[in-house]
């Protein structure tokens, strides 16, 4: 669960620096928050992956056999 809650500060983190992109006074404060975003963005991504990776691992049920959880399909 904490893998989640990082990812969401992680992607409030990405929209602030978005949102200064876009509100930036000169060329050079642009690329600065865009590089920032863009650094965000990664970290949101990796933990997504992390959250994601971390649910689809086996476990055990009570009989001791192991239980693949159902697989998604992204569109």
């Amino acid at each position: 669960m904490t893998t989640l809650i990082s990812a969401t500060y992680a992607l409030h983190r990405q929209k602030i620096a978005v949102e200064r992109t876009l509100c930036a006074r000169s060329a050079e404060e642009s690329q600065l928050a865009a590089r920032w975003a863009g650094a965000w963005h990664k970290l949101v991504q990796r933990k997504l992956d992390q959250a994601e990776a971390m649910s689809a691992a086996p476990f055990m049920n009570y009989t001791g056999f192991s239980v693949q959880p159902p697989q998604r399909v992204l569109h």
